[in-house]
């Protein structure tokens, strides 16, 4: 399950590098970016750690909710 959270996530992050991510166009392998950031850049380092935070806090917040909701309706009817 992790697997599908992290990788489309880390992919989602890689496009906005210099040289972005592989993906295949008319049968051949072509990079693609949306912006040509280097991978010291402090400005971006900084957007991607806020974002990777937030993303963290929407994994747990919908975690406990779901939890919480599934604990509660089978004490309910145990």
């Amino acid at each position: 399950m992790d697997g599908l959270i992290v990788g489309p996530s880390h992919i989602l992050l890689d496009v906005f590098t210099e040289r972005g991510i592989y993906i295949k166009r008319n049968g051949k392998w072509r990079r693609f970016a949306l912006a040509h950031f280097s991978y010291d850049n402090p400005a971006i380092n900084g957007l991607v750690i806020i974002a990777g935070v937030i993303m963290l806090l929407a994994a747990i917040e919908l975690h406990t909710h779901y939890y919480y909701y599934y604990y509660h309706y089978y004490s309910y009817y145990s």
